[in-house]
Protein backbone atom coordinates (compact mmCIF):
# COMPACT_ATOMS: atom_id res chain seq x y z
CA UNK A 1 0.00 0.00 0.00
CA UNK A 2 2.82 2.41 0.82
CA UNK A 3 4.49 1.73 -2.52
CA UNK A 4 1.23 2.33 -4.38
CA UNK A 5 0.67 5.56 -2.47
CA UNK A 6 4.19 6.71 -3.28
CA UNK A 7 3.75 5.93 -6.97
CA UNK A 8 0.45 7.79 -7.00
CA UNK A 9 1.60 10.89 -5.16
CA UNK A 10 4.84 11.20 -7.10
CA UNK A 11 3.64 10.42 -10.62
CA UNK A 12 -0.06 11.26 -10.94
CA UNK A 13 0.35 14.98 -10.30
CA UNK A 14 3.41 15.08 -12.56
CA UNK A 15 1.58 13.34 -15.41
CA UNK A 16 -1.45 15.62 -15.02
CA UNK A 17 0.75 18.72 -15.14
CA UNK A 18 2.56 17.47 -18.24
CA UNK A 19 -0.76 16.68 -19.93
CA UNK A 20 -2.11 20.13 -19.04
CA UNK A 21 0.98 21.76 -20.46
CA UNK A 22 0.70 19.68 -23.61
CA UNK A 23 -2.93 20.78 -24.05
CA UNK A 24 -2.04 24.44 -23.62
CA UNK A 25 0.76 24.08 -26.16
CA UNK A 26 -1.57 22.26 -28.61
CA UNK A 27 -4.14 25.08 -28.39
CA UNK A 28 -1.50 27.78 -28.77
CA UNK A 29 -0.02 25.97 -31.76
CA UNK A 30 -3.45 25.67 -33.37
CA UNK A 31 -4.06 29.41 -33.06
CA UNK A 32 -0.63 30.06 -34.54
CA UNK A 33 -1.35 27.77 -37.50
CA UNK A 34 -4.74 29.44 -38.03
CA UNK A 35 -2.93 32.69 -38.88
CA UNK A 36 -1.51 31.08 -42.01
CA UNK A 37 -4.00 28.42 -43.08
CA UNK A 38 -7.34 26.82 -42.29
CA UNK A 39 -7.38 24.46 -39.31
CA UNK A 40 -8.47 20.98 -40.38
CA UNK A 41 -6.86 18.65 -37.83
CA UNK A 42 -6.98 18.30 -34.07
CA UNK A 43 -3.67 19.21 -32.45
CA UNK A 44 -4.83 17.52 -29.27
CA UNK A 45 -5.44 14.32 -31.21
CA UNK A 46 -1.79 14.36 -32.31
CA UNK A 47 -0.68 14.92 -28.71
CA UNK A 48 -2.98 12.28 -27.22
CA UNK A 49 -2.44 9.55 -29.80
CA UNK A 50 1.15 10.14 -30.95
CA UNK A 51 3.03 11.80 -28.07
CA UNK A 52 0.98 10.40 -25.16
CA UNK A 53 1.99 6.74 -25.65
CA UNK A 54 5.70 7.61 -25.69
CA UNK A 55 5.25 9.63 -22.52
CA UNK A 56 3.59 6.64 -20.81
CA UNK A 57 6.44 4.43 -22.03
CA UNK A 58 8.90 6.82 -20.40
CA UNK A 59 6.95 6.75 -17.12
CA UNK A 60 7.03 2.93 -17.19
CA UNK A 61 10.80 2.99 -17.68
CA UNK A 62 11.15 5.49 -14.85
CA UNK A 63 9.09 3.30 -12.50
CA UNK A 64 11.42 0.30 -12.86
CA UNK A 65 14.75 1.99 -13.49
CA UNK A 66 14.49 4.70 -10.84
CA UNK A 67 11.69 3.97 -8.38
CA UNK A 68 12.16 0.22 -7.90
CA UNK A 69 15.73 0.60 -6.54
CA UNK A 70 14.52 3.34 -4.18
CA UNK A 71 11.70 1.15 -2.90
CA UNK A 72 14.04 -1.80 -2.30
CA UNK A 73 16.57 0.48 -0.57
CA UNK A 74 13.79 1.51 1.82
CA UNK A 75 12.97 -2.05 2.79
CA UNK A 76 10.22 -2.88 0.29
CA UNK A 77 10.34 -6.13 -1.64
CA UNK A 78 10.42 -6.43 -5.41
CA UNK A 79 7.16 -8.33 -5.27
CA UNK A 80 5.47 -5.57 -3.27
CA UNK A 81 6.66 -2.96 -5.76
CA UNK A 82 5.58 -4.97 -8.81
CA UNK A 83 2.10 -5.55 -7.36
CA UNK A 84 1.75 -1.84 -6.67
CA UNK A 85 3.10 -0.87 -10.09
CA UNK A 86 0.70 -3.26 -11.84
CA UNK A 87 -2.29 -1.72 -10.05
CA UNK A 88 -0.91 1.76 -10.62
CA UNK A 89 -0.68 1.09 -14.37
CA UNK A 90 -4.47 0.84 -14.50
CA UNK A 91 -4.94 3.97 -12.38
CA UNK A 92 -2.56 5.97 -14.55
CA UNK A 93 -4.18 4.75 -17.77
CA UNK A 94 -7.59 5.81 -16.41
CA UNK A 95 -6.22 9.23 -15.44
CA UNK A 96 -4.60 9.84 -18.81
CA UNK A 97 -7.74 8.68 -20.62
CA UNK A 98 -9.80 11.12 -18.56
CA UNK A 99 -7.37 13.91 -19.40
CA UNK A 100 -7.55 12.94 -23.08
CA UNK A 101 -11.38 13.03 -22.97
CA UNK A 102 -11.50 16.40 -21.21
CA UNK A 103 -8.99 17.75 -23.69
CA UNK A 104 -11.19 16.77 -26.62
CA UNK A 105 -14.21 18.38 -24.93
CA UNK A 106 -12.37 21.64 -24.38
CA UNK A 107 -10.81 21.60 -27.83
CA UNK A 108 -14.17 20.83 -29.41
CA UNK A 109 -15.64 23.93 -27.79
CA UNK A 110 -12.79 26.08 -29.06
CA UNK A 111 -13.06 24.62 -32.57
CA UNK A 112 -16.81 25.24 -32.59
CA UNK A 113 -16.38 28.89 -31.55
CA UNK A 114 -13.67 29.44 -34.17
CA UNK A 115 -15.51 27.45 -36.85
CA UNK A 116 -12.55 25.12 -37.32
CA UNK A 117 -12.67 21.53 -38.49
CA UNK A 118 -11.04 18.58 -36.74
CA UNK A 119 -10.25 15.05 -37.87
CA UNK A 120 -11.77 12.08 -36.11
CA UNK A 121 -10.26 10.50 -33.01
CA UNK A 122 -10.57 7.09 -31.41
CA UNK A 123 -12.99 6.07 -28.67
CA UNK A 124 -11.94 6.25 -25.01
CA UNK A 125 -11.47 2.47 -24.53
CA UNK A 126 -8.88 2.47 -27.33
CA UNK A 127 -6.94 5.26 -25.61
CA UNK A 128 -7.16 3.54 -22.23
CA UNK A 129 -5.81 0.25 -23.58
CA UNK A 130 -3.10 2.01 -25.58
CA UNK A 131 -1.86 3.90 -22.50
CA UNK A 132 -2.02 0.75 -20.38
CA UNK A 133 0.04 -1.27 -22.85
CA UNK A 134 2.69 1.39 -23.44
CA UNK A 135 3.25 1.92 -19.70
CA UNK A 136 3.58 -1.83 -19.14
CA UNK A 137 5.96 -2.17 -22.10
CA UNK A 138 8.07 0.64 -20.67
CA UNK A 139 8.45 -1.34 -17.45
CA UNK A 140 9.27 -4.49 -19.42
CA UNK A 141 12.04 -2.77 -21.41
CA UNK A 142 13.52 -1.14 -18.31
CA UNK A 143 13.57 -4.45 -16.44
CA UNK A 144 15.23 -6.24 -19.37
CA UNK A 145 17.97 -3.67 -19.86
CA UNK A 146 18.56 -3.20 -16.11
CA UNK A 147 18.99 -6.93 -15.60
CA UNK A 148 20.69 -8.06 -18.81
CA UNK A 149 22.42 -4.88 -19.96
CA UNK A 150 22.91 -4.91 -23.77
CA UNK A 151 21.14 -8.29 -23.82
CA UNK A 152 17.92 -6.42 -23.14
CA UNK A 153 17.82 -5.62 -26.83
CA UNK A 154 16.33 -9.07 -27.42
CA UNK A 155 13.12 -7.99 -25.69
CA UNK A 156 12.61 -5.14 -28.16
CA UNK A 157 10.90 -7.25 -30.88
CA UNK A 158 8.40 -8.44 -28.29
CA UNK A 159 7.91 -4.90 -27.02
CA UNK A 160 7.37 -3.65 -30.57
CA UNK A 161 4.79 -6.34 -31.29
CA UNK A 162 2.89 -5.47 -28.11
CA UNK A 163 2.70 -1.73 -28.77
CA UNK A 164 2.14 -1.79 -32.51
CA UNK A 165 -1.23 -3.52 -32.16
CA UNK A 166 -2.49 -0.58 -30.10
CA UNK A 167 -2.06 1.67 -33.14
CA UNK A 168 -4.41 -0.22 -35.45
CA UNK A 169 -7.58 1.60 -34.37
CA UNK A 170 -5.89 4.96 -33.82
CA UNK A 171 -6.88 7.50 -36.54
CA UNK A 172 -3.83 9.15 -38.02
CA UNK A 173 -1.55 6.19 -37.43
CA UNK A 174 -1.88 4.89 -40.97
CA UNK A 175 -2.66 1.36 -42.05
CA UNK A 176 -0.34 -1.31 -40.72
CA UNK A 177 0.67 -4.07 -43.18
CA UNK A 178 -1.30 -7.31 -42.79
CA UNK A 179 -3.21 -6.17 -39.68
CA UNK A 180 -5.54 -3.36 -40.79
CA UNK A 181 -8.56 -5.70 -40.85
CA UNK A 182 -7.90 -7.55 -37.58
CA UNK A 183 -10.24 -5.36 -35.46
CA UNK A 184 -13.09 -6.11 -37.88
CA UNK A 185 -12.34 -9.83 -37.90
CA UNK A 186 -12.06 -10.13 -34.12
CA UNK A 187 -14.98 -7.84 -33.30
CA UNK A 188 -15.29 -7.42 -29.52
CA UNK A 189 -12.34 -9.78 -29.15
CA UNK A 190 -10.05 -6.95 -30.28
CA UNK A 191 -10.42 -5.34 -26.85
CA UNK A 192 -9.41 -8.63 -25.24
CA UNK A 193 -6.37 -8.81 -27.52
CA UNK A 194 -5.22 -5.36 -26.40
CA UNK A 195 -5.81 -6.23 -22.75
CA UNK A 196 -3.79 -9.41 -23.28
CA UNK A 197 -0.90 -7.29 -24.56
CA UNK A 198 -0.74 -5.40 -21.27
CA UNK A 199 -0.93 -8.66 -19.30
CA UNK A 200 1.93 -10.14 -21.33
CA UNK A 201 4.06 -7.05 -20.75
CA UNK A 202 3.36 -7.09 -17.00
CA UNK A 203 4.02 -10.83 -16.80
CA UNK A 204 7.35 -10.36 -18.59
CA UNK A 205 8.27 -7.57 -16.19
CA UNK A 206 7.45 -9.81 -13.23
CA UNK A 207 9.50 -12.69 -14.62
CA UNK A 208 12.55 -10.48 -15.14
CA UNK A 209 12.38 -8.10 -12.19
CA UNK A 210 11.16 -10.30 -9.33
CA UNK A 211 14.69 -11.38 -8.39
CA UNK A 212 16.96 -9.13 -10.43
CA UNK A 213 19.95 -7.48 -8.73
CA UNK A 214 19.39 -3.91 -7.66
CA UNK A 215 22.19 -1.48 -8.36
CA UNK A 216 22.60 1.36 -5.92
CA UNK A 217 22.25 4.70 -7.68
CA UNK A 218 24.07 7.76 -6.47
CA UNK A 219 21.81 10.78 -5.97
Amino acid sequence: MKVFRHLTTSLVAFCALVAGGAFAFAVALTFAVSLFRDVEISAWNVAASQIGPWFLLFIGVHAIHNMLPIAVAHGRTRREFLVAASVFSVVLAVLMTAVEWLGFLAEGGIYSLMDWRADEHAAQPAYFLMYLVWFAVGMLCAAAFDRYGPGGVFVLPVAFALVVVTRVQMPGSGNLPFVEDIPVLLGPGWTAALAASSVIALAGTWAIARDMPIRTRSV
